[in-house]
């Protein structure tokens, strides 16, 4: 078994080679210390050190429009479901689907054989009654043309009352013959106005009446567009606001319209409001009717101008970072005319944190105003891309864009 180590010896072992790291260290710092001293005052002044790499862009004034893309359908402004005010056997059909028909123009007929018979009695009794109404009054006024000694007084009342009767009679008569006719016209189904017939829902001899439709007619010059509006982009619309319409149907097509209305009430199932265009065309054959293409039924998308900033500072929207407190952008702050070359050259510019606000946004730019006056104008820099690793007072290292 062999001896154990000398514990003395492994002592003296440690100590020395702890004494020449600390000879090391020092060397190292006589050597390094100048050249660290100079790159931390050169940093100090922006004449030296590290600068970050960043690139920039200038501030500019020019308008920003901020827009939403919604989608919506075109819809007959003017639609309804014609059904015959009485009920009935459908006898006749005038129209067949697509048609267009005029106001007025009768669309069907039901049967009225009966009622056509029950209406011929009626008039022949309203004429049976005229005539004993018209006698009733000729003996009542020969009554009163002669004296009391021909016919009584009691005599003059009754030929008096008789002719009042049967003038009520009459009425009674004509009203059931204007009834009859009424019924009658009932029974034909006019168009209420002009329009294309959408869908024939019955044919002859099918029962009609007010439970049982036969046509849909829609007003194909009367036409709205109706768009489901997120409740957050509510706030930012109004009546008058412009609207691109495009359809997916017809590329290239685009229309640009106003909002003519925004419903109050929020679907309770999607959150969402109704914005309304109407579209009113003139022109009844569609020539040369930019509006002609929107029929109804068909999927549309609308571009929303939610509001429009001009005059104010413009900056890319890669430019913005946000924060905690809001929006924020770097300027990039020039070193000033006096400043003095550091060792490593001329002083580098560094960077400035802006708080702002953002008043409009588009895909690409933002106009914005800076909650310090004068803080971001037209015609400074700020720092696009590598903002995100700078701070404020940072040397910035400007690099050309890729």
């Amino acid at each position: 078994m062999g001896a154990p180590p000398d514990s003395s010896v492994n002592r003296s072992t440690l100590t020395s080679g702890l004494f020449l790291l600390l000879a090391l260290a020092g060397l190292a710092a006589v050597l390094f210390w100048p050249e660290a001293e100079a790159a931390e005052e050169g940093a100090g002044r922006g004449g030296g050190g590290f600068r970050f790499p960043v690139t920039v862009t200038e501030v500019v004034a020019e308008p920003v429009m901020e827009t939403a893309e919604l989608v919506g359908d075109v819809v007959s402004a003017r639609r309804s479901t014609l059904a015959f005010d009485r009920s009935g056997t459908l006898q006749a059909v005038h129209v067949r689907l697509g048609d267009q028909v005029e106001a007025g123009q009768l669309l069907a007929e039901l049967d009225d054989a009966v009622l056509l018979e029950d209406l011929a009695s009626a008039r022949a009794a309203a004429e049976v009654a005229s005539e004993e109404a018209a006698f009733a009054k000729r003996e009542a006024r020969r009554a009163q043309e002669v004296g009391e000694d021909v016919v009584s007084e009691s005599e003059r009342e009754r030929l008096s009352s008789d002719a009042a009767v049967a003038e009520r009679r009459v009425a009674q008569r004509q009203a059931e013959v204007a009834r009859l006719e009424a019924q009658l016209d009932e029974g034909k189904l006019r168009a209420p106005f002009a329009g294309v017939i959408a869908r024939r829902l019955l044919d002859e001899g099918a029962q009609a009446g007010p439970s049982a439709p036969v046509f849909d007619l829609v007003d194909p010059l009367r036409r709205e567009v109706r768009l489901e509006v997120p409740a957050p982009l509510v706030g930012s619309l109004g009546v008058g606001s412009p609207v691109q319409l495009r359809l997916d149907e017809v590329p290239g097509w685009q229309l640009t319209e106003e909002l003519d209305a925004l419903v109050p009430a929020a679907d309770p199932g999607s959150r969402s409001f109704t914005a309304v265009i109407r579209i009113d065309s003139s022109a009844e054959d569609g020539a040369g009717d930019p509006t002609a293409a929107l029929l109804p039924g068909l999927f549309v998308r609308a571009e929303l101008t939610l509001r429009q900033v001009d005059g104010q500072p413009v900056v890319p929207v890669d430019a913005l970072l946000e924060s905690e407190r809001g929006f924020v952008v770097y300027a990039v702050d020039p070193p000033a005319a006096d400043a003095e070359p550091g060792p490593f050259g001329p002083p580098p510019p560094t960077a400035r944190l802006v708080p702002l606000r953002v008043l409009a946004r588009s895909a690409t730019h933002a106009a914005v105003a800076s909650f310090e006056p004068g803080a971001l104008a037209p015609g400074m820099q700020v720092v696009v891309t590598g903002a995100q690793n700078i701070f404020p007072g940072a040397d910035l290292g400007i690099q050309q864009p890729r």
